[in-house]
């Protein structure tokens, strides 16, 4: 038992306590994290230099292109620009043109397009006035988009057969290259310009229209024991996802870091030296356990950091103390399976390069699991979620999903889950230690996975 525990702190220690891993696995994520929460306010601000080009309008209604114009102005699409909202304007000494000129100045640059509207001939070719946007792209500006709105978009004689109005549309092309947002912008400026011609044709208020049709609830609130908070409603479908990927990044790393030992330690014959100490089995155990321990590292830390945000967030409540049981409890068992795993396949290789295609099986059971969890997570009671929470070896994973959406299992479900997870490990470190203790010695050509099913039955 002694020997066994010194393994697994050698194991731990040649992992965890190497500034490669100290780097990699903690000091570049949290640097990466703090370029992002810092760096990337300013980088999304940046939107380079902005969009300068003419827009023609083909107005065959003859009703709404001026007030298209209006609306693709300058002064009008930066006035409307939400980061105008965050500058000091006293309401009760409004500035006069000059100051309101140095006002827009303050608008990121780049953020509002500078587009100079030419209302064309109702009759002109449609064709013809195509052709300038065939030649360059947005970035050398002139022509970047042609509008041509349809003579019935506003008033329309046509009708169904139920007697409601028909109407037209616009159509618009543009130049190749030209921002998305430039051209949402145009199009939302086309479609509230006819929508409220429409209106006021029909002797509506837009107004009053949207008065009637605007419903500005708040917020949903949570009521819990301790009282009410913002619902965050994206958080049935993330706390699902992360609890999972959190247990499927402990596994993989403790795991690839216990084959790539393994490899190591059987191709420089170091092998051979530790079982002259040890039994296979207890050098097997006690690398599982080195390695388990990184993979609790892992998780700890990286879920502690997520948990303190919630926590910052004044959400810590939706985490139950029991779900972090219920979790270490199925990291434990899903480290034990994937490891027992990736043990067997290190022993029976003698280098990385020929363990990659008995990796195969073991990749698909971590990335089922991953390809599984949106729909698990979207109806956790469904017959689907419930047999994948039963199906070894990816239950652990699938019941972590269930335990943590809107609607967890009976006690009874994880239970039995629980229980299948421990038989599968059982049988599965049983079949990888045969594996092992075949494997360590055997060097020469790898074995393919039909070999490795025979070492089982031989062992």
């Amino acid at each position: 038992m002694n020997r066994m525990l010194q393994i697994a702190w050698r194991e731990f220690a040649s992992t965890a306590l190497t500034k490669g891993f100290i780097i990699g696995g903690f000091v570049v994520p949290a640097v990466i994290l703090v370029v992002m929460i810092t760096l990337l306010p300013i980088l999304l601000k940046d939107e380079g230099p902005a969009i300068v080009g003419d827009v023609a309008i083909i107005d065959k209604s003859g009703v709404i292109a001026e007030d298209v114009k209006q609306r693709l102005s300058y002064d009008t699409l930066a006035s409307s620009t939400p980061d105008l909202s965050a500058l000091e304007v006293d309401p009760d000494n409004p500035p006069d043109a000059e100051d309101a000129a140095e006002i827009l100045s303050e608008v990121i640059p780049g953020s509002v397009p500078e587009l100079t509207i030419n209302v064309l001939d109702p009759d002109t070719d449609v064709e013809a006035a195509k052709e300038p946007l065939r030649v360059g792209s947005a970035d050398e500006g002139g022509l970047l988009a042609l509008a041509v709105i349809d003579e019935n978009a506003v008033t329309t004689d046509e009708a169904d057969e139920d007697g409601v109005p028909q109407f037209g549309a616009y159509q618009l092309f543009v130049k190749p290259k030209l921002k998305d947002k430039v051209q949402s912008t145009i199009r939302r400026s086309l479609t509230e310009s006819i929508r409220e011609s429409r209106l006021e044709q029909a002797g509506l208020s837009p107004a009053m229209i949207d008065s009637l049709t605007s419903v500005n609830a708040e917020r949903t609130k949570l009521v819990t024991e301790e009282g009410e908070r913002d619902e965050f409603e994206g958080m049935n479908m993330l706390l699902p996802g992360g609890f999972m990927i959190l247990m499927m990044m402990a596994v993989m790393i403790g795991g690839q870091y216990l084959l790539t030992t393994t490899v190591e330690e059987k191709s420089s014959r170091v092998v051979e030296v530790l079982l002259s100490a040890v039994s296979p089995m207890q050098l097997m155990t006690g690398k599982i356990i080195g390695q388990l321990m990184v993979g609790l590292l892992i998780m700890v830390v990286y879920g502690g950091v997520g948990i303190t945000g919630l926590l910052f967030a004044a959400m810590a409540d939706v985490i139950e103390p029991m779900t972090l049981v219920w979790l270490l409890l199925f990291f434990l068992l899903a480290y034990v399976q994937i490891a027992s795993m990736m043990a067997a396949v290190g022993s029976a290789v003698n280098e990385m390069r020929e363990a990659q295609s008995l990796m195969t099986p073991v990749m698909a059971i971590i990335m089922i699991p991953y390809l599984l969890w949106m729909p698990v997570a979207m109806n956790p009671s469904g017959t689907f979620a419930v047999v994948c929470s039963f199906l070894p070896p990816v239950n652990s994973f699938m019941m972590i999903v269930r335990i943590t959406s809107t609607e967890p299992p009976e006690t009874w479900q994880v239970l039995v889950s629980l229980a299948i997870s421990v038989v599968s490990s059982y049988v599965i470190l049983v079949g990888a230690a045969k594996v092992f203790r075949v494997g360590l010695l055997m060097y020469g050509k790898p074995p393919d996975l039909k070999t490795l099913f025979k070492w089982i039955r031989m062992a």
